[in-house]
């Protein structure tokens, strides 16, 4: 059997990632911390907690003037968060 020719390493971590069917999950993870590092330090200060399901993402506010502010720019943030990603990932934004 001769041997295989050298790779590209994305190309492999690809066919892996496919393999294991995580792309969902790394999806995810890249959506929270893409969040964290848009919404910036004030917002973060008020940020308990962030996750997706689907392809909304959460986010829980520990304000509600600050809640209430967020929710009323929602489509901003998500056009924000999905140019950040540079990917559409992110159908809607709740703030709860």
């Amino acid at each position: 059997m001769a041997p295989s020719s050298p790779r590209p390493l994305g190309e492999v971590i690809k066919e892996v990632i496919d393999g294991l069917d995580v792309q969902a999950e790394i999806d995810e993870a890249r959506v929270v911390e893409t969040w964290a590092s848009v919404a910036g330090t004030r917002i973060n200060a008020v940020t308990k907690t962030a996750w997706m399901k689907g392809s909304t993402l959460y986010v829980k506010i520990t304000s509600a003037a600050w809640r209430q502010q967020l929710h009323m720019n929602r489509r901003q943030w998500r056009e924000r968060l999905n140019g950040a990603l540079d990917d559409e990932l992110v159908d809607e934004i709740v703030f709860r």
